[in-house]
């Protein structure tokens, strides 16, 4: 049986995944700084919590009494599009990912995994494979590459498996509210009228109980290396706002061309997932439809 460690338990995908780890009745380890807000597992009996006020290292890795550790970096600065040009894209999560894995080495970690991003390629559109050449156009997508040649060098000097997660578009239940699907999602129940461009681009989403799902059966591998994370189904924007509108029974106009494409607008986001598929026995099996309940359902409520 593995310990599973994870920095970055307030994250949209570190608290799914501990939730299920939850359910399976896993110990888990939870690194997270002094003020991180982590109220849904903290009275859980099989968590544990080691807090930092600003680095990793200030936590006393021989405190650790783990086996065959795990370790789950879903911590990142800077995730939103406002955040995705600033120097402390450079300047802070670089430092991060060195030390995360620095720690994993001194509790003798088996298997580091850390998230990656589809920003990596830049604006490649098309079906984008992992050997595509990356040209991101961004602060983040930068670093999020830098990051990914670090941590694989970092890992290999070690001797501890690695796995870099290259994620496309994720959506579910209490993601964050700016992003595309929970906004038409708040605004459609409102009946607003909603400004959107043409709707013409097709782009990969995935729901969040898919990667979770996935996250389990990575705990039993070794390392993958660097490996797309998608639904490898795109989807056409305008495609996606009229489901949202059908599932919500919603009488919003919506203003297609509205809103002028970027000059660097991506207009074809896809994931090649065969890598991901092939390792670990793994597919996306929630329909588009479901998830949009799902996640409709959970913002209902929440009013």
């Amino acid at each position: 049986m593995n310990d599973i460690i994870i920095h970055g338990a307030s994250s949209f995908l570190g608290k799914n995944f501990i939730k299920l780890l939850i359910s399976k009745k896993i110990q888990i380890y939870i690194i997270a700084r002094a003020t991180s807000k982590i109220s849904f597992c903290e009275n859980c009996p099989a968590i544990k919590i080691y807090r930092y006020e600003k680095s990793i290292s200030e936590i006393n890795s021989q405190s650790f009494e783990v086996k065959n550790p795990i370790f789950f970096e879903f911590s990142w600065y800077g995730v939103f599009g406002s955040d995705r040009n600033i120097p402390e894209q450079l300047s802070v999560n670089i430092p991060l990912i060195i030390s995360s894995i620095v720690f994993a080495k001194k509790i003798n970690a088996k298997h580091w995994i850390g998230i990656g991003s589809q920003a990596e390629y830049g604006d490649l559109n098309k079906e984008i494979f992992e050997n595509d050449t990356c040209t991101p156009t961004t602060l983040y997508g930068k670093s999020k590459l830098l990051c990914s040649k670090i941590s694989e060098e970092l890992c290999r000097a070690y001797n501890i498996g690695h796995s870099w997660l290259r994620l496309f578009s994720v959506f579910g239940p209490d993601d964050n509210h700016e992003w595309l699907i929970p906004y038409l999602i708040k605004e459609m129940l409102q009946n607003n009228t909603i400004n959107v461009t043409k709707g013409e681009q097709l782009w990969d989403y995935l729901f969040i109980d898919d990667i979770s799902d996935m996250l389990l059966k990575l705990m039993n591998a070794n390392g993958i290396g660097i490996a797309n994370l998608g639904s490898g189904q795109p989807i056409k924007i305008k495609q996606l706002i009229e489901k949202i509108r059908t599932l919500t029974s919603s009488n919003s106009t919506i203003n297609y061309g509205a809103i002028q494409y970027r000059p660097d607008q991506v207009m074809y986001m896809s994931a090649n997932i065969k890598k991901l598929t092939t390792h670990l026995d793994w597919r996306p099996k929630t329909k588009i439809e479901d998830a949009l309940i799902k996640t409709i359902n959970f913002l209902k409520n929440k009013e």
